[in-house]
C-alpha cells in the first residue's frame, strides 16, 4: 500500500502528464472474473506506446479522479469504468496512438477502452473507436490526390483518344 506521500506524488505526476498530453486514453487491462493481460503482454503494450512517443500509466481510480478534479477535467467518471485502470498519455499524433492501441486490443481482447480525453473533451468509447479506425493521414492524403488527379487524367485520356481517331480518318 502506498504512503500518503507516494499518493501525492502519483497525483502530481498524473496532473503533470494531463497538462502535457494531447490525448489521454482510458482503458482496462484486467476485470474481475476475467483473465487480464499477462506480464509479457503488458510489457509489449508499454513498449509499443513508447515507440510512438506515448506512455502507458497504471494508477488507482481514486488517485486518477483526484488528479482529474484538480486539473478541472469534468465529464469523466472513472468509477463507472470497471476493472483496473490504465491511462495512455500522448502529446504526439493522437490518431496514431489511437490506431496502435486499437490494433493491440484486437490481438489482446483483455485490453478494453472506456474513452479518451481529446482536445479537452471526453470522447466516449464509440467515438474513440471511430477515431482509431480512421485511415492514416498518409492514406487520406493519397486518396485526396487520387480524387484530384482523376478528372485531369480522364480528360487527358479522352483527348488522346480523340486525337487517335482524327489521325486515322
Amino acid at each position: 500500500m502506498k504512503t500518503r506521500l507516494q499518493k501525492k506524488e502519483t497525483v502530481k505526476n498524473l496532473k503533470d502528464k494531463l497538462s502535457k498530453s494531447d490525448i489521454v486514453v482510458f482503458s482496462t487491462f484486467a476485470r474481475a472474473g476475467e483473465k487480464g493481460l499477462s506480464v509479457a503482454q503488458m510489457s509489449e503494450l508499454k513498449k509499443l506506446v513508447k515507440q510512438i512517443g506515448a506512455e502507458y500509466f497504471i494508477a488507482k481510480k481514486t488517485l486518477i479522479n483526484v488528479a482529474l478534479k484538480e486539473f478541472k477535467k469534468e465529464g469523466v467518471n472513472v468509477y463507472s469504468m470497471d476493472g483496473s485502470m490504465g491511462l495512455t498519455f500522448s502529446d504526439g499524433d493522437s490518431y496514431a496512438i489511437a490506431k496502435k492501441l486499437y490494433e493491440f486490443a484486437k490481438k489482446n481482447p483483455a485490453l478494453r477502452f472506456f474513452g479518451a480525453l481529446y482536445e479537452n473533451n471526453f470522447l466516449n468509447k464509440e467515438n474513440f473507436l471511430e477515431m482509431a479506425k480512421m485511415p492514416s493521414r498518409e492514406t487520406l492524403i493519397a486518396r485526396l490526390l487520387g480524387m484530384m488527379k482523376y478528372p485531369i487524367s480522364g480528360l487527358a485520356i479522352t483527348i488522346n483518344e480523340i486525337s487517335k481517331k482524327k489521325a486515322t480518318v
